[in-house]
Formats: C-alpha cells, sequence, structure tokens
C-alpha cells in the first residue's frame, strides 16, 4: 500500500532483546493522501539503511511511504513496516 503522509515526530527506541541491543528510530505520521486517508495518526518503523540516511532529518516532512506489513503495539496503536519510497 502506498501511503502520503506527514512525519509528525521522529523518536529513537533502544533496548536489550534476545539476541543483543536493539535499536529503532519510528516515525509517528498522519496520512495526507487525497483521498480515503486513515484517521488515526501511526507508526512506521525505519530500516537499518535508512535510518543511516535518514535519522534526524524527517520531523515535519511529507514523505511517501511503501507499506508492506502491519502490526499492533502497546496500546493498540499501528506500527508498519516497509520503504520510504520518496521525500517531498
Amino acid at each position: 500500500m502506498i501511503v502520503e503522509a506527514e512525519v509528525l515526530s521522529e523518536r529513537a527506541n533502544e533496548y536489550t532483546g534476545k539476541k543483543g541491543k536493539v535499536e529503532q528510530t519510528i516515525l509517528s505520521c498522519i496520512d495526507r493522501s487525497p483521498d480515503h486517508a486513515f484517521v488515526n495518526t501511526f507508526d512506521y518503523l525505519l530500516t537499518p539503511e535508512e535510518r543511516e540516511k535518514y535519522r534526524g532529518k524527517l520531523g515535519g516532512k511529507r514523505v511517501t511511504l511503501g507499506l508492506i506489513n502491519a502490526r499492533p503495539e502497546f496500546g493498540g496503536r499501528l506500527r508498519f513496516d516497509g520503504s520510504l519510497v520518496k521525500i517531498h
């Protein structure tokens, strides 16, 4: 699914998992698609390659995301995986 979204905030998440230290960068986004946009905000998890290239640079920008996997996180908030297709 392709979504045009605005990045509301960017935050780092670090924790120790079963396989060692895990570092994540999570974008909180709102859908800005012209037709049939999501009502709620959602999270997008940057891939390690995207994190190296774009960490700290996406806040307040419009992006196009290619979303391939959705899962509910704590409190029922949706978190998506996929790829960052374009930065506007």
